[in-house]
């Protein structure tokens, strides 16, 4: 939660380094509250519930610069690479940097992803059967969680006349989808949730997704840039890289790979502003003659 707030508001800070700011305020106060379920650093004692509900209130209550969307750019890929900003060589500064918005989809979707396969690989490979029950109510436990979320993100998008906050879809969901290109049965590594983590940002206005991943990870290669000329195919806006990060590999070659993509991201967002305004216009106040143009 913390993470997708961050990333939303951050570009559109009226203040510099105000959306940091508050980030690290409540990255202390729910340390706090998984440490001990008390909030010192807040000053009163929260419930889950309302500690989410004061997390979203406040980073919505950020001053912003405007509410107009920047083009918006997906990470996804290798569970390390993806995470950390040395390994990845700061890809979410760089989106930034070049007047884009980032989006990250969140880690508990990873660890949960096993629970999510437990019924095809009973099915289809006979394994697993006496774990079934239990797992599917983990997953409802786990889901538990993230309901206050969409509750408080939902109230808050309620404040505005279009939403204003991506509100987390549901793994059932994001499951069903990823099977639109790719099967359950592709467990390695991220598995199938790399495709369908693309497919999710793409249903929810981020058709701009950069793939990343160690050199020659294999199975990330697989569901990752194996499956781009069917998600293309599906999606024909979508626009997709994937880039490759080692050690021995060219920090100057990822960063043109990137930033020639954002270039790409731009050129269509203005192209779509432009459509927009056009379709847009009052025929019955423009300044030509509608019936010859007619």
């Amino acid at each position: 939660l913390l993470q997708d707030l961050l990333l939303r508001v951050r570009p559109y800070e009226a203040l510099p380094g105000s959306a940091n700011a508050l980030y690290h305020r409540w990255d202390e106060i729910a340390r706090d509250w998984l440490r001990s379920g008390r909030t010192p650093s807040y000053g009163r004692r929260l419930t889950y519930k309302r500690l989410v509900r004061a997390i979203v209130d406040e980073f919505d209550a950020l001053e912003l610069t405007t509410l107009e969307r920047k083009p918006r750019v997906g990470v996804v890929g290798e569970i390390l690479v993806k995470f950390q900003p040395d390994a990845n060589n700061h890809v979410i500064d760089v989106i930034e940097s070049e007047g884009c918005e980032a989006a990250l989809p969140g880690l508990m979707e990873f660890m949960v992803t096993g629970l999510h396969t437990a019924e095809w690989n009973w099915e289809n490979l006979g394994v697993g059967g006496k774990w079934l029950r239990a797992k599917a109510w983990l997953r409802s436990y786990m889901e538990s969680y993230r309901t206050p979320i969409r509750n408080a993100l939902a109230a808050a998008n309620a404040r505005y006349d279009r939403a204003k906050f991506t509100i987390p879809g549901v793994m059932t969901e994001l499951a069903e989808r990823a099977q639109q290109v790719t099967s359950l049965g592709n467990q390695a590594g991220e598995g199938w949730l790399l495709t369908g983590e693309i497919l999710e940002l793409i249903h929810g206005g981020v058709p701009n997704v950069i793939c990343v991943q160690p050199f020659a990870c294999l199975p990330n290669h697989v569901v990752g840039k194996g499956m781009f000329k069917e998600i293309r195919r599906q999606h024909p806006g979508a626009n997709l890289v994937t880039i490759d990060y080692d050690p021995g590999a060219s920090q100057v070659n990822q960063l043109n790979r990137i930033k020639l993509m954002l270039a790409t991201a731009q050129m269509i967002y203005d192209q779509d502003a432009e459509a927009a305004a056009l379709r847009s216009i009052d025929l019955d106040r423009a300044p030509c003659d509608v019936e010859a143009v007619g």
